[in-house]
C-alpha cells in the first residue's frame, strides 16, 4: 500500500526474474489497491465526504459512470498517485469490481515494462517510445469512446425532452 507500482515491479524483475517478478509486483499492486480502496471505503469515506462534500459528489458522479473503462484509462496514463487515487475511489463508494478490474488491467503494461528493465532486459529506446504511443493512442482512443458514448446519451435525453 502506497509503494508506487513501478518500485515493485522493478524490484521484483531483479529479484525474481523479468516473468515472475511481473506476476508478483502484479499481485503485490492489485492486492495494494484493492487493500487501500477497502480501508477508505469504510474507515475514510465519512469523514472525505463530511469534509469535501461537494467534491466527493462531483468525483463519484464521473467515475461511477463507465467505472471499467475510466480506471483503465487512468491506469495506462501514470498520471499522479496510485495511492490517492484509491483513497478517492473507496472514499466516494464507486462500484468495487469494475474499479479493481479496470485498474488491474490498466496496470499491466506499466508491470510489464518496469520487471523488464529490473531483470536487467533492455528495451530498445525505440521500442519505448512505440509502447508509450501505443498505450496513450489506447487510452485517447478509450476517452474518446466514452465521450461518444456521453454524447448519445445527451443526445437521446434531449430527444425525449422535446418529443
Amino acid at each position: 500500500m502506497g509503494l508506487p507500482r513501478q518500485v515493485a515491479a522493478l524490484s521484483t524483475g531483479m529479484l525474481f526474474g523479468a516473468k515472475v517478478g511481473f506476476m508478483v509486483a502484479t499481485a503485490a499492486t492489485i492486492s495494494g489497491c484493492m487493500l487501500t480502496f477497502l480501508a477508505s471505503r469504510y474507515l475514510f469515506a465519512r469523514w472525505v465526504y463530511q469534509r469535501f462534500p461537494s467534491k466527493s459528489l462531483v468525483i463519484h458522479r464521473f467515475l461511477s459512470v463507465n467505472t471499467f473503462t475510466k480506471a483503465l484509462i487512468i491506469r495506462v496514463l501514470p498520471l499522479g498517485s496510485n495511492f490517492i487515487t484509491n483513497i478517492v475511489a473507496g472514499a466516494t463508494k464507486l462500484p468495487f469490481t469494475p474499479y479493481i478490474a479496470g485498474s488491474a488491467l490498466g496496470f499491466i503494461p506499466q508491470m510489464v515494462i518496469f520487471s523488464l528493465a529490473g531483470a536487467g532486459i533492455k528495451l530498445a529506446a525505440e521500442t519505448q517510445q512505440q509502447m508509450s504511443v501505443a498505450l496513450a493512442g489506447l487510452a485517447l482512443g478509450l476517452m474518446l469512446m466514452l465521450y461518444i458514448k456521453h454524447k448519445h446519451k445527451l443526445q437521446a435525453k434531449k430527444k425525449l425532452s422535446q418529443g
